[in-house]
């Protein structure tokens, strides 16, 4: 399971952690601010490129907190069920099933 930190890295710049990625990066979901006394703790810690100028730093706003929590919710630690058709097997030719039924009391008699 990958950490806050990493979810927040990979919105903000997807191709920093995979540089084949095709996801777009999320960075309106993060501001970019002057460092007052120090550092936030949940700046995130970008390298390279991406890294804000000295005295800055890009914190996530509270979409993007609320984003990750979601995204770290959705639990992937099992296995998942295989899936039934919600309409289970065609009836038999002969049986019950597939005869048509009557129609209801005052809709009209399909065309013949």
């Amino acid at each position: 399971m990958y950490s806050a930190a990493w979810q927040h890295v990979h919105l903000y710049s997807p191709r920093s952690i995979n540089f084949d990625s095709n996801m777009p990066a999320y960075r309106f979901l993060y501001k970019k601010r002057r460092i007052a006394d120090a550092r936030s703790a949940d700046a995130l810690k970008l390298t390279g490129s991406d890294a804000p100028p000295e005295g800055w730093e890009v914190i996530p706003s509270y979409d993007a907190k609320c984003l990750v929590a979601y995204l770290m919710a959705l639990n992937q630690s099992h296995p998942l069920k295989e899936a039934k058709s919600a309409g289970g097997a065609p009836p038999a030719a002969g049986s019950p099933a597939a005869a048509p039924s009557p129609p209801a009391a005052g809709s009209p008699a399909p065309a013949k």
